[in-house]
């Protein structure tokens, strides 16, 4: 698998309303966010960044809805978690 050197971050996706129109004012609709798909994978961009906590997992859910326009082979997907969001315990993952 070639991994791409830059990926596309979406912390801003998802942070309030429908696909996440909280950050600096811009209106994150579900149609500009798949013209930046559509654009970004026309310039060969393929990495998409997300996690968790972006947009208390709205983010994650608007991306996928987003990539469904795609072959599940066009993509990557990059997430990270942290085990103190499951707990205190001696095992919290």
């Amino acid at each position: 698998m070639k991994i791409p050197t830059i990926a596309l971050g979406t912390w801003a996706w998802g942070d309030s309303g429908e696909t996440g129109d909280g950050y600096f004012g811009s209106p994150l609709t579900r149609a500009s966010l798949e013209e930046v798909a559509d654009k970004a994978h026309a310039a060969g961009f393929t990495l998409w960044d997300t996690a968790a906590v972006y947009g208390m997992g709205r983010s994650e859910t608007v991306l996928g809805e987003v990539l469904k326009r795609y072959a599940r082979g066009d993509y990557q997907l990059s997430t990270k978690f942290t085990p103190q969001a499951a707990g205190t315990g001696d095992d919290p993952v």
